[in-house]
């Protein structure tokens, strides 16, 4: 995963979402801010797309 989360920051990406397998069996997920100083956040799956849209505002 850290090799990821580098190609990640390396792609100018501002968020990157983080399924690992605990998160899969709680049926949430990561969501982390790559840019600013906003941290992560874990949410659950259905608040994921309303997360994304509104950390990309």
């Amino acid at each position: 995963m850290k090799a990821q989360m580098k190609a990640a920051d390396r792609s100018a990406a501002a968020l990157a979402v983080i399924v690992g397998e605990d998160e899969k069996a709680a049926g949430t997920v990561i969501v982390r801010d790559l840019r600013g100083d906003s941290g992560q956040e874990t949410v659950t799956r259905d608040q994921m797309i309303q997360t994304l849209r509104t950390r990309l505002r």
